[in-house]
């Protein structure tokens, strides 16, 4: 019988009933009622086309048969008691009862002829009459309202009752009845009044914890058997999550809501059809926001204390205490661990439910981050992406979907994760990305080659590659906003403190100001609110100890696929694992793409970048979970040297300087002290595998870093080598000497590689005292200026210009001397260490010349002539200590004074030696420094050495007099000692001066083109006349005297 049949066959009943005050018979219907108002019948009579609509379920009896010429006769009031306890509904009720009025009596009938149609009768008077209270805002309420009395009733009745079976019957025939007729309000909504289906869906999420859970569980159970659970689903889930997208944690309706959706994915028939749901794919989206809105699960996963209008009512007070944040902060935490449990429940039983769902669920999640990776953009704009509550989310689920595969320490399941995913799987959309160390067309290449196209991909790839693109672009895209928030707030402040200031000195108010600070004011509480969500929630230990354990496994999982024989963990792995045959392989990057084992170096480089990133981000909050988890964090460890000592592994500079951050962080000390170390330190000094390997990994990214491939290069340079001379220090004082003898041996066995290095850092130096010393300068004429000008004196506009410019020059020249300084003394410290460790490594002769020049050029602008330029006010404020500077260039030419050839090289330095400055020097650190007096005393004892050698090869010259121009170096104009012929440019320059020239530029001097130390070509001819010319000179002295 078709739904219209059926909805025909009712409404006639109803019609063709006789009204009657009184029944007396005792076999007669159940009470008929008057035909309804034109109107009213019209109403119920329209038949909409609509999915199929369940009829009245089969009533299940109970077992006990009697037949109805056999029944007995019940108690007459019964019936009309029943009706009145579980419909509302009698006979002419008492005014002012709130009882429905129905248009016959019932206390007449007997239970015998109560049959389920009967009942079905009084639902149709009471629903299509539309008799149904006003009270009740939607039919749904008044039927679970008699469902639930027949269920209370039923249990008061008296089983040892004689019509018990009967009563029983009857009540549940309500039941049932109730259930029906509320399946089809919700399957066509035109079937009832005040039947609107989200008004529908609204009060069942608000009362399905407390009253109507079993009415849904039991209607969910018929529409399964009629099978039409799809169908039911259709029309319930869509208006649920319509409901959903704009309820937040604020509302009470989002705990409602989330135990209906609880309730409803409990049930494994509904997980298991759940994506096939109208509206789980929405249409062709190119934005994240609008994928993620426009979803059935984007409403329920975007749930999150990191919406704005949470945040700002967390928040929003811009006067709270660091207590009451933290414990506003604290709370937070509590609540999204209890939503991110639900939420991972809800997720889990659908993946559980069926193959389809669970392929279709991975799909979505894809789907979202695929139309999300501008999130990691410079310019990103969060009202148009997916927001960061629902990354956060889904990151955490996946990470908790990863746990049973990636099992800390024995990775049992971790060769079930494909290492040639991208051959099989295009799900992520990793067709623009970087590779990790190819081009993405060698990537393609590779994977066409293998022909695993279209073969199935098992759920834990598929997982495990998802898991890691969330890392990057959800929580990357956090720390993204996070940092850009951080920028604002500070911006915001400065211009509200402008703006106050003035009004302060404004004479007449300026209206537009004061509504400009308001603005201001209003964005800064939702800016700093949303910060210090995210922050509590990156303060949480217990979350990103499960997201931390995720990146560890991903580790060992990337350093069993670079490991040759593929055994990572179950046994070590041996680097380095190409071993280079000379340094200048080092610096060749085309050369190291080719050593790069396969099919590592195709994989997309964010899987690499977005680990390291989070683990960056995390070292900023308490909760960092790297901290007292030296188990986990020996994995992570051992994969960054791993990824630092092979060159061949990866080719993007500014991802290893980023490794290099979080090793600076594992040097900060634990506790408070000067004597605590790093909470890496263990691991550096014990584990094997990071202390044979850490000290030249790190020598070499600091030439490595030189061009990190960003705009902002070079500042990430200076920026990334502080961090490795962090790191350096903390190898030097923690309390074990193996690095030490690490660079004694690489200074003798290793000498390109440790030249390479030393020539590298003296670069920096020099450079950097030579821009910090600059800027101080420029901060003390621009002091100078601005004290002339406040006292009144004349301006000097021309070269200064006005007031405010002035100052902007002074701000932006005291930000470069902080930065520089602060790095040139980070420099120099290695210095320090280097040359008392290993002195004789630094006069190479293509390294102490200009080793020589560089500390004697910073020595005469620490006390020459021209030294009280460097006086400003607030020296500290930019890192500069003039008596901690003259004490390590004092120190340094300490540590270096025993070698013969750096007093020659000091003596040759004819341009800033001066044996004067040094005694000036001495009487400085004598009498206003703490230097010990023996490095004083060798000091300038060095400097008198240096003195008399220079006096010796003064005398030596004049004995050479002229020398001819084709005997001179062309670039340092000395007399050539070992020439050699450039094979470009054919000009000869000796050995020395090019050695030391290519070590920062590897081209020809004269023409640019590209130019090897091997390349050159012993000038055999000048070299023995030059020779001869020596030799002439010495023999005929008083000639020379004569030609001077």
């Amino acid at each position: 019988m078709s739904e219209d049949d059926i909805r025909a066959k009712r409404l006639a009943k109803l019609a063709s009933s006789t009204p009657s005050k009184q029944s007396n018979s005792s076999d007669s219907t159940v009470p008929s009622s008057t035909e309804p108002p034109t109107k009213k019948a019209t109403s119920a009579t329209k038949v909409p086309s609509a999915t199929k609509v369940p009829s009245a379920p089969t009533v299940s009896t109970p077992s006990k048969n009697v037949s109805p010429r056999t029944q007995p006769k019940v108690e007459l009031h019964w019936p009309s008691e029943m009706v009145k306890m579980v419909f509302g509904a009698t006979y002419e009720p008492p005014e002012g009862s709130g009882l429905i009025e129905l248009s016959s009596p019932t206390n007449s009938i007997e239970l015998t002829l109560f049959s389920k149609n009967n009942i079905e009768e009084l639902f149709m008077e009471i629903l299509m009459l539309m008799l149904i209270p006003e009270s009740y805002k939607c039919t749904i309420e008044y039927l679970t309202f008699v469902y639930d009395n027949a269920v209370r009733e039923h249990h008061k009745l008296n089983k040892k009752d004689v019509h018990y079976q009967l009563k029983a019957t009857a009540l549940s025939n309500v039941r049932e009845l109730a259930v029906s007729y509320g399946l089809l309000g919700i399957m066509d909504e035109s079937m009832f009044d005040r039947n609107n289906l989200l008004d529908t869906v609204m009060y069942l999420t608000r009362t399905c914890n407390d009253t109507t859970g079993p009415f849904i569980m039991e209607s969910i159970e018929y529409v399964i058997s009629e099978n039409i659970l799809l169908d039911y689903l259709n029309k319930l889930v869509p208006q649920l999550s319509k409901a959903l997208s704009v309820v937040n944690l604020t509302m009470k309706e989002y705990n409602q809501m989330l135990t209906f959706y609880e309730m409803l994915v409990s049930v494994k028939a509904i997980a298991a059809i759940y994506s096939q749901i109208d509206g789980f794919f929405p249409s062709e989206l190119e934005e994240g926001l609008e994928y993620q809105n426009a979803s059935l699960l984007g409403a329920i996963l975007k749930l999150s204390p990191m919406d704005r209008i949470v945040a700002t009512n967390y928040f929003g007070s811009p006067t709270m205490t660091k207590n009451e944040i933290k414990s506003i902060s604290e709370g937070i935490q509590n609540e999204y661990n209890v939503l991110i449990d639900r939420l991972f429940s809800l997720v889990n039983k659908l993946v559980r439910g069926s193959s389809q769902t669970r392929n279709d669920v991975m799909k979505w999640f894809a789907s979202l981050v695929n139309v999300s990776h501008l999130r990691k953009g410079s310019h990103a704009n969060p009202n148009k992406l997916a927001s960061d509550g629902i990354m956060m989310n889904i990151t955490v689920i996946l990470v908790r979907l990863s746990a049973p595969f990636l099992d800390f320490p024995g990775y049992l399941k971790i060769d079930k994760i494909d290492p040639n995913y991208f051959a099989k799987s295009d799900l992520l959309d990793v067709s623009e990305e970087a590779r990790i160390n190819s081009s993405s067309n060698e990537a393609n290449t590779y994977y066409e080659n293998l022909g695993l196209s279209g073969e199935l991909v098992n759920f834990i790839s598929d997982c495990f590659y998802l898991t890691l693109t969330y890392l990057h672009y959800g929580l990357g895209g956090i720390a993204n906003f996070y940092d850009r928030n951080s920028r604002q707030i500070d911006q915001i402040n400065e211009q509200i403190m402008a703006l106050n200031q003035l009004l302060q000195n404004a004479i007449n108010l300026n209206p537009r100001h004061a509504a400009e600070i308001k603005q201001l004011t209003t964005f800064l509480a939702i800016t700093s609110a949303t910060k210090h969500v995210t922050t509590a929630l990156f303060d949480s230990r217990k979350l990103h100890l499960e997201i931390f354990d995720f990146a560890v496994g991903a580790t060992t999982f990337f350093t069993r696929l670079i490991d040759p024989a593929h055994q990572y963990p179950s046994s070590k792995i041996s680097i380095p694992i190409f071993k280079i045959s000379k340094v200048a392989e080092l610096d060749d990057h085309d050369f190291l793409m080719t050593k790069s084992p396969e099919p590592w170096k195709y994989l997309p480089e964010y899987f690499i970048d977005g680990i390291v990133q989070y683990c960056r981000f995390l070292s900023r909050f308490r909760g960092s979970p790297m901290i007292f988890n030296e188990d986990r964090l020996t994995p992570l460890v051992e994969f960054i040297v791993i990824l630092l000592r092979c060159p061949e592994l990866v080719g993007n500079p500014h991802l290893k300087a980023n490794l290099i951050d979080i090793l600076s962080y594992g040097t900060m000390p634990i506790y408070s002290g000067p004597n605590s170390p790093g909470f890496m330190m263990e691991i550096f000094n014990h584990n094997q595998l990071v202390s044979q390997n850490l000290l030249y990994s790190l020598l070499d990214l600091y030439v490595m870093v030189e061009k990190t491939g960003t705009s902002s290069q070079f500042y990430d340079k200076f920026n990334s080598r502080y961090r490795i001379s962090e790191v350096i220090e903390c190898l030097w004082n923690g309390g074990t000497y193996i690095y030490r003898q690490q660079l004694v041996a690489y200074s003798k066995s290793s000498i390109d590689f440790f030249v390479r290095f030393i020539a590298r850092m003296l670069n920096d130096t020099t450079y950097l005292l030579d821009e910090a010393f600059e800027s101080l300068n420029k901060i003390h004429m621009y002091q100078q200026e601005l004290k002339r000008r406040n006292s009144g004196q004349e301006e000097n506009t021309e070269e200064y210009g006005t007031t405010e410019e002035l100052t902007k020059k002074l701000h932006d020249s005291e930000r470069n001397a902080k930065s520089l300084m602060g790095l040139a003394n980070k420099t120099m410290e290695l210095f320090k260490l280097f040359t008392k460790e290993v002195p004789e490594g630094f006069v190479l002769d293509e390294l102490v010349d200009r080793l020589a020049g560089m500390l004697d050029y910073n020595l005469g602008i620490m006390i020459g002539p021209k030294c009280s330029t460097l006086k400003v006010e607030a020296p500290e404020k930019y890192y500069f200590d003039p008596k901690r500077t003259l004490s390590d260039l004092c120190l340094i030419y300490y540590n270096l004074a025993k070698q013969d050839k750096f007093a020659v090289a000091c003596a040759r330095d004819g341009r800033s030696f001066h044996i004067e400055l040094f005694r000036k020097a001495e009487r400085i650190l004598s009498t206003k420094t703490y230097v010990d007096s023996m490095v004083i005393q060798g000091f300038i004892q060095f400097a008198e050495r240096a003195e008399q050698i220079r006096q010796s090869e003064e005398d030596e010259e004049m004995e050479l007099g002229e020398i001819p121009d084709e005997f001179l170096d062309p670039l340092m104009f000395t007399l050539m000692e070992d020439p050699v012929i450039l094979p470009t440019s054919k000009v000869s320059i000796d050995r020395s001066t090019i050695k030391s020239h290519l070590l920062s530029d590897p081209t020809d001097p004269f023409n640019r083109s590209p130019l090897k130390l091997e390349d050159v070509i012993e000038d055999v001819e000048l070299k023995q006349r030059i020779f001869e010319f020596k030799k002439g000179k010495k023999s005929h002295p008083s000639e020379d005297i004569e030609i001077n």
